[in-house]
Parts: C-alpha cells; sequence; structure tokens
C-alpha cells in the first residue's frame, strides 16, 4: 500500500475540499484457477498452463481520503 501526495484535480463529494490523501493498493493475480482447470480438462497437463496464460497480472485498487471531512470515495 502506497500513499501519494495531496493532488489539487480531485474535490470531496461531500464538502468539496481539494485535501485528499490517495490510496492504490496492488495486487498481484499469479494463476488463473478455473482456466487451469479447464486447460487440464480439455487439453491434459499442458492445459494446466493455460491458467498461467489467462491471469490478470497486477490489479489496482483506489481509495481517496478527505482530510477535512474524513470521507472515503473511489478515485
Amino acid at each position: 500500500m502506497s500513499e501519494l501526495n495531496e493532488t489539487e484535480n480531485i474535490s470531496c463529494p461531500s464538502c468539496d475540499s481539494h485535501n485528499i490523501k490517495i490510496i492504490i493498493e496492488k495486487e498481484n493475480e499469479n494463476y488463473d484457477l478455473t482456466s487451469g482447470i479447464l486447460g487440464t480438462i480439455c487439453l491434459g497437463q499442458i492445459g494446466m498452463l493455460c491458467g498461467l496464460c489467462c491471469a490478470d497480472g497486477e490489479k489496482k485498487k483506489t481509495t481517496c481520503i478527505c482530510n477535512e471531512c474524513g470521507t472515503k470515495f473511489n478515485g
């Protein structure tokens, strides 16, 4: 989890303040189990590699917190 500097482009939906803290959470997805199982059923052991091919990689979730009123909202 990392915090970025305050930004002036985003304003709070509750109080319209620009004093916002942005938190970005990163999540790595290394293997897609569903694709691996389906690949195994269809193609045998080589099909297990389908799970690696279909993995989404890195996902980011952005949350903004207003430093004035404490409102949390998606960025």
